[in-house]
């Protein structure tokens, strides 16, 4: 299968494409940068939906490379809604096979409620409201009858990027501790599981509508760095105060603070079986 693959140069992207290659798809880049197969001008971009049999759309600015100002939310949002609608749009115009794109579990909003699943609405704040949108936007391929699906993403744990990577340093010196109260929820995933969703999503021509992609059994922060802490043999007692957080990311440390408890209920429906459902075996596999 010839798969359209957008923010593949990216953390998650890079490992889906090679995992991609690996199953014998052909994987056609869309990038910005020199050596890509597409780029973003219409004309390329049209090309290159018209050679594909399907689109994988996982282009879109960080959550937390940059304090949200205005012109950052604008970004965020932009970056997002108007590449989903551009290439919904593209698929209906040449009759692709399917569109999945990426989404995040912020669509359901901070959360003490435990066991949050596809059918939970979405939050009424700035990331429940970017999520919602930016999963309408591919309205156009929905509507031609194209296959589409959004798979919503929690803190995804991989070698080289994500959250785990920024942590390491500072746990391998002995400095490593809970973020805040330590009491919020962290859905996270493995980022071959998370591919894992993708490809299953890819393969299965009944798979469509939205899917949480975290790993079956969220933590709590504290119970995340303990384990992050055992795992390296290091201490992992010295907290970052929740006040400390919001001086230095200002509104967005609240995606850090306050958390939420998902559930990946419609991907193990669809049969799908994780190689890390469990945190200690998926940090051990990573900081090995």
């Amino acid at each position: 299968m010839k798969v359209l693959l957008t923010g593949g140069t990216g953390f998650v992207g890079g490992r889906l494409a090679q995992l991609l290659n690996n199953e014998g798809h052909e994987v056609l880049l869309v990038s910005r940068r020199a050596g890509a197969d597409f780029n973003w001008s219409d004309a390329s971009l049209s090309a290159g939906v018209q050679a594909a049999d399907a689109v994988i759309h996982l282009a879109g600015a960080g959550i937390l490379d940059k304090r949200w100002s205005a012109a950052y939310k604008r970004e965020l949002v932009e970056s997002r809604l108007c590449t989903t609608r551009q290439l919904a749009e593209l698929a209906a115009k040449h009759g692709t096979g399917c569109f999945l794109t990426a989404s995040a579990i912020g669509y359901y909003g901070p959360s003490e409620v435990e066991g949050l699943e596809e059918s939970a609405p979405a939050s009424n704040d700035f990331l429940g409201k970017l999520c919602g949108d930016w999963e309408a936007a591919a309205e156009a391929a929905r509507e031609a009858g194209i296959r589409t699906a959004s798979v919503r993403i929690g803190v995804v744990l991989g070698q080289g990027g994500g959250a785990l990577s920024r942590m390491l340093t500072p746990f391998k010196l002995g400095l490593g501790g809970p973020l805040g109260s330590g009491r919020q929820w962290m859905s996270w995933i493995h980022l071959d599981d998370l591919c894992g969703i993708f490809l299953a999503l890819l393969s299965k021509d009944s798979c469509q509508g939205a899917y949480n992609g975290t790993a079956p059994h969220p933590v709590r922060m504290g119970e995340f760095t303990k384990t992050l802490g055992r795992v390296l043999r290091r201490p992992a007692v010295l907290p970052v105060p929740g006040f400390a957080m919001k001086l230095l990311l200002g509104e967005s440390a609240d995606v850090l603070l306050r958390g939420q408890h998902v559930v990946p209920k419609r991907v193990l429906e669809e049969g799908f079986v994780f190689r890390f459902p469990e945190l200690e075996p998926a940090l051990r596999d990573l900081t090995a």
